[in-house]
């Protein structure tokens, strides 16, 4: 809660409630130009967006404490959903108040639900593809491993949890390589690799990237150079990037040189 707390008086959070304000005022959304004037829409909208962030921060918290385990897509719904019948009746309330047309007889507490969850999943769904939210057991793996958290991580569905030992281009996706299998993500490879700081890897082709942790060995097959990665996957090596996995040692322990033999 205490991480909760300092992240809804950041400056962050408070240029966005600011922001999402004057956008309400001016735009007016759900009727709310026709029925109110400025002084009503800032205090409404000000309240409701304040509202909600608060709402949404202290499940999000409760649920990464007591749901430590779920899934991201079942976390969102969950969150999504108690954070909207949490809401909900708190719009309702606000607008039949502040309304000088609408009086709480006019408003359909199905028809706010149905908007309020409509408009919080769409901003779970959103926070998880920009990265910013968290899986709620990054917080407890962190402490009981030492495979460090990335922002890639934190696109991932399927095992969260999991290290990333390799990523693959897959024409305009990236596939991404765990002990469990292989998850697909939409992103260029390039991208990829930026959001694995701070794992160390190395290109061994344009195509592949791979965490220097993860790497079993080296084989030689007809010439061709292939590392194999702990889950038994096998990377191509070309010529042209042979060299940096020499500058990390990797040939250098498998063959006794530094030129990778």
């Amino acid at each position: 809660m205490s991480e909760t707390w300092a992240g809804l008086v950041s400056p962050l959070t408070l240029s966005i409630w600011a922001t999402a304000c004057a956008i309400a005022v001016v735009a007016g959304p759900f009727g709310t130009y026709d029925t109110m004037m400025w002084p009503s829409r800032l205090a409404y909208w000000g309240l409701v967006i304040g509202l909600g962030i608060v709402i949404g921060g202290v499940v999000r918290a409760i649920k990464k404490t007591v749901c430590h385990s779920s899934h991201p897509a079942i976390f969102d719904i969950g969150a999504s959903v108690i954070t909207s019948a949490a809401l909900t009746p708190v719009i309702w309330f606000l607008r039949g108040t502040l309304d000088p047309v609408l009086s709480h007889s006019h408003l359909s507490l199905v028809s706010i639900g149905f908007n309020t969850l409509l408009i919080v999943a769409g901003i779970f769904v959103l926070r998880r593809q920009i990265g910013a939210e968290q899986p709620a057991s990054y917080s407890r793996w962190a402490r009981v491993s030492d495979v460090p958290v990335t922002r890639l991580h934190r696109r991932m569905s399927d095992w969260p949890e999991s290290e990333i030992m390799r990523l693959s281009a897959n024409d305009h996706f990236v596939d991404v390589a765990t002990p469990h299998g292989v998850e697909t993500l939409r992103l260029r490879l390039s991208d990829a690799i930026a959001e694995m700081e701070p794992v160390e890897g190395v290109c061994t082709h344009r195509s592949h990237w791979v965490a220097l942790r993860a790497i079993d060995r080296v084989e030689r097959d007809s010439g061709k150079i292939h590392v194999v990665l702990r889950n038994g996957d096998r990377v191509p090596v070309s010529r042209k990037y042979r060299v940096r996995l020499e500058d990390a040692g990797i040939l250098e322990r498998q063959d006794g040189t530094g030129q990778g033999g």
